[in-house]
């Protein structure tokens, strides 16, 4: 037998780098195919979503929110072409101004004072009306408070309402609206008994009411200047 290592110290030494290499593998975990340590990973991104978004000017402008136009029907619906003149000339002052929802106002305002004045709420009717015609209005109270008998006037129904006249004067605007009514008209003595009038007898009245408004102020209201 020739000198060397003994065959059974070549066994050993197998056997030791063996249980190394195990050790090694158990530690440093085991590498398969391509893959890179996960510090490393690039996360992949779905075909579907690599795909570039081209962003053409026209594809903007198809999408760009469509400005609601406002309409003010009533104003198309005015003949006279002062009054349209005046009542653009208003817009020209104050844009958000719409002739619709003013007329709407108004009538609102008209259902509000005969409502206030057959209560007797002063406080209403010092709010919509001009000093001067609330005045009117408050003298017409004490003489009712003063009477034995009660006239008593319920409105039924506001049948129409026209803007008559318009003017702006500086920034003072000022706009008269016709309304045409039902009402009901009674006296009643102490009792509560009606001594004049009848409860289902209703009549026709017009009456021109003239609204005013500094275009200019902050405070949106309109105030009653003459009934």
């Amino acid at each position: 037998m020739s000198e060397g290592i003994p065959y059974a110290d070549i066994v050993i030494i197998a056997l030791i780098a063996g249980f190394i290499l195990l050790r090694l593998r158990h530690v440093l975990g085991q590498k398969t195919g391509h893959d890179n340590p996960q510090f490393f990973q690039k996360k992949e991104t779905p075909p579907e979503e690599r795909r570039d978004t081209v962003v053409r000017p026209q594809d903007k402008l198809l999408k760009a929110p469509k400005i609601k136009e406002e309409t003010d029907p009533y104003l198309n619906a005015v003949v006279s072409p002062s009054i349209v003149q005046s009542l653009n000339d208003i817009k020209a002052k104050e844009p958000q101004f719409s002739v619709t929802q003013f007329v709407e106002g108004a009538k609102m305002a008209f259902e509000m004072v005969f409502d206030a004045f057959a209560k007797g709420d002063r406080d209403t009717l010092k709010m919509l009306l001009a000093d001067s015609v609330y005045g009117d209005f408050n003298r017409e109270l004490e003489a009712r408070e003063r009477q034995e008998n009660k006239t008593e006037t319920t409105l039924v129904a506001v049948l129409s309402r026209e803007i008559t006249d318009a003017m702006l004067a500086g920034n003072m605007a000022r706009i008269t609206v016709k309304f045409v009514s039902e009402q009901i008209v009674l006296v009643r003595n102490p009792q509560g008994e009606i001594i004049e009038g009848d409860a289902s007898d209703t009549e026709h009245v017009e009456s021109e009411w003239v609204f005013e408004r500094d275009v200019m102020s902050k405070n949106p209201n309109w105030k009653i200047i003459e009934t």
